[in-house]
């Protein structure tokens, strides 16, 4: 793969968001080539990258990030890697009560490889975008902006604030600059159906009742996932964005909070289904809602496009193409 102005490793690119964003960039970008690292686990989506085999742009590779950091440092030397963009990480806050080691040594361990790709290739690798969470601010600070102190309630939250601050440590120790990109929930077509949205589409489909955790009126705001790819393009692109921070929403005035129980209330409306709740046991911590302030981002002229009810409606247009 020669010829290319540049490479970029996409970790985590089976996955709903990597794959999303593979989706568009692969062709969007014909003078990049694109090296997919992922270990296919239960969550991801293979089926969404198919098309791209095609392409002479673009690779697949099957590797555990948090195992094989010199497998991944010959990878990223035999390609000639410019850009590292890490989506890797296991995103199950259920499951990360039941397995908070197994979280601790995916996301730090496999984030900490890929950084250690950045130090020891300083000269190849010009960039390095890392996707967190809105979650590591927990839910006790109202309209956390970048700068906020870290307080996440969950062992995935963790895993993430812990790995956002190594981040840090090498960006000033080794003066490698990192981008952290902080979303809200992010949604849309070909999402795993443990994420809210998405099991109450399958519930749906399925006819039967979609399980709510506690009282169902912990809020959460979301994103739709073009959205999302379009902050990280201005972020990629944009030179003064290297070693930043950008929380990614909307804007808290126009894009309030949902609860659960509204949520699958909408879910029913747009896509014409009756799912019924049924209330199960609260998680260990729930956290009430996640408030950002975006204004960083939108000073370089990102802005949510599309409401939760007009990603829903493109979802149910796109639904037979989706894998819930």
């Amino acid at each position: 793969m020669t010829n290319y102005t540049r490479c970029v490793l996409v970790s985590g690119g089976a996955g709903f968001i990597g794959g999303n964003f593979l989706s568009r960039a692969v062709q969007h970008y014909p003078d990049y080539c694109f090296i997919c690292v992922d270990v296919l686990n239960y969550a991801s989506n293979y089926e969404m990258l198919r098309p791209l085999e095609r392409l002479e742009n673009f690779k697949f590779i099957k590797l555990d990030l948090s195992e094989d950091v010199n497998q991944l440092i010959q990878i990223a030397q035999e390609y000639r890697v410019t850009d590292i963009i890490n989506f890797a990480a296991e995103s199950s806050v259920d499951r990360s009560f039941l397995s908070p080691i197994f979280f601790t040594k995916n996301n730090i361990f496999a984030t900490q490889n890929l950084l250690e790709c950045y130090r020891l290739l300083p000269e190849q690798i010009q960039t390095f975008i890392h996707i967190s969470t809105d979650e590591v601010y927990g839910d006790e600070v109202e309209r956390a902006t970048e700068s906020s102190p870290l307080n996440p309630t969950n062992p995935y939250s963790a895993t993430k604030a812990a790995t956002d601050l190594i981040l840090n440590a090498y960006t000033k120790s080794y003066k490698l600059p990192v981008t952290i990109l902080r979303p809200n929930n992010i949604y849309g077509p070909g999402q795993y159906p443990e994420k809210l949205i998405p099991l109450v589409i399958e519930c749906g489909e399925k006819n039967r009742p979609v399980p709510i955790h506690g009282d169902g009126k912990n809020g959460r705001r979301y994103l739709y996932i073009s959205d999302f790819l379009d902050a990280m393009d201005i972020v990629w692109h944009k030179s003064e964005c290297a070693g930043q921070v950008y929380n990614v929403g909307g804007d808290v005035q126009h894009e309030q909070p949902i609860d659960n129980n509204s949520l699958v209330g909408l879910v029913n409306d747009v896509f014409g289904y009756s799912v019924d709740i049924v209330y199960v046991k609260d998680r260990n911590y729930n956290d009430l809602d996640y408030s950002m302030d975006t204004s960083k981002l939108r000073k370089l002229g990102w802005r949510q496009k599309i409401t939760l009810r007009e990603g829903l409606k493109a979802m149910r247009v796109d639904k037979d193409k989706c894998s819930y």
